[in-house]
């Protein structure tokens, strides 16, 4: 129909923005998973699905998030119904953080592809309240208390975080010097180093208790392409541990043991956004107090995937019967490799990488710890895997 009238040609140019191809519905999709992993949490087979059927268009992306909805609704209500306590536990448990990885991960798409954007701390913070709304109770809160972190990249020493007293004005003053910088002119490769000092500054106030990583990724994904950088999010997707290890890198420093903050590890991380370099992305290179001796040692070590010396060390008693001793050792070779480079990995994500049973993955994990390759330190949940030389 033409727009005879003034005013609706006048309006003509502007019109709704409708949901991206199925390209970008798969790249938000596999980002916003791969996200999971900063918080060691995977999302359930029943997520994946879900995925799957918005990808290819046989649902929106509304739909997507009332069916999420729905069936932790009737998980609930089955986990309720249970009538003994052991049987909820066994049968009926809902696991929650397959809920939250599975809302948060659809919530993320959400956010990735609505084409809005704005440049403020109350649009980082509202990304917060987007990603966690009915999740976390602090959802869209900036945190009231201070906190310390352990971190196995650290040595479980933490990051000295924004005081809390000082975090929405410390946040607002991040906004307006970065809104001065003129990135007019420069190449990517000139802005990098920059946009790497952002991005850590923003995340070292950690203006919220618990999602902080998610958040900051997200709204980076959106601030560059609002800049007009087309990003490919396969950087996030698979590094996102290593993305959040980096970040930990650049705000720490202890002179008096010649620690210092270390940029190099996150600029590297967008020069592979960006430029499209291939920097090797290991959380284990991370680790402070390795000299470059021992780096160069690694490196050796996990060249084309697996070493001899290596394997020989791993044990052969667990593996089932009817498997071959070689299928047993590769499969605790990929483990150590997995928990290497991210030691909090629970055994549902180690499971889901490998494609086996998590009571597999609990045989080996006995077997490795009783060889003296592995040691959990900390409790169950919470704590973190560590790879024994």
């Amino acid at each position: 129909m033409p727009y005879d009238d003034p005013i609706l040609k006048e309006l003509g140019g502007y019109f709704k923005a409708e949901e991206p191809g199925r390209r970008e519905r798969a790249e938000a999709w596999a980002t916003a998973i791969g996200l999971q992993k900063v918080d060691g949490l995977t999302p359930s087979q029943f997520l994946f699905d879900t995925a799957r059927d918005h990808i290819e268009g046989r649902i929106t992306q509304n739909q997507a998030r009332r069916r999420i909805r729905d069936y932790y609704a009737q998980e609930r209500r089955v986990e309720d119904a249970a009538p003994y306590q052991d049987v909820k536990k066994e049968i009926t448990r809902l696991d929650r953080g397959k809920e939250e990885a599975d809302k948060v991960s659809e919530r993320i798409v959400a956010v990735l592809n609505d084409g809005g954007f704005a440049f403020t701390p109350e649009y980082f913070i509202s990304i917060h309240a987007k990603l966690f709304k009915g999740v976390l109770p602090t959802a869209g809160k900036i945190r009231s208390v201070n906190i310390r972190k352990r971190e196995w990249v650290l040595k479980d020493e933490s990051v000295t975080y924004g005081d809390a007293t000082t975090i929405k004005q410390s946040l607002v003053r991040d906004f307006i010097d970065e809104r001065e910088f003129d990135y007019g002119g420069k190449t990517p490769r000139k802005i990098i180093p920059h946009f790497a000092r952002f991005i850590a500054q923003i995340w070292q106030l950690h203006p919220f208790g618990e999602g902080n990583t998610r958040t900051t990724a997200v709204f980076t994904i959106k601030y560059l392409r609002s800049l007009g950088f087309a990003v490919d999010n396969e950087a996030f997707r698979d590094n996102a541990w290593y993305f959040r290890n980096a970040l930990v890198r650049a705000n720490y420093a202890d002179y008096a043991h010649d620690v210092k903050r270390e940029w190099g590890y996150l600029e590297a991380f967008f020069r592979n956004l960006l430029l499209g370099e291939k920097n090797e992305m290991k959380s284990r290179y991370l680790l402070i107090g390795l000299s470059e001796e021992d780096k160069q040692k690694i490196r050796e070590l996990t060249e084309g995937g697996q070493n001899k010396a290596v394997r020989k060390r791993l044990p052969e008693k667990g593996c089932q019967k009817k498997v071959v001793k070689k299928g047993c050792q590769k499969t605790a070779v990929r483990i150590v490799e997995l928990l290497r480079d991210n030691p909090r990995l629970t055994q549902n994500g180690l499971a889901l990488a490998i494609g086996i049973s998590r009571q597999a993955i609990q045989k080996h994990l006995g077997n490795l710890k009783a060889a003296g390759r592995l040691r959990r330190v900390g409790p169950d949940k919470g704590g973190h895997w560590e790879v024994i030389s």
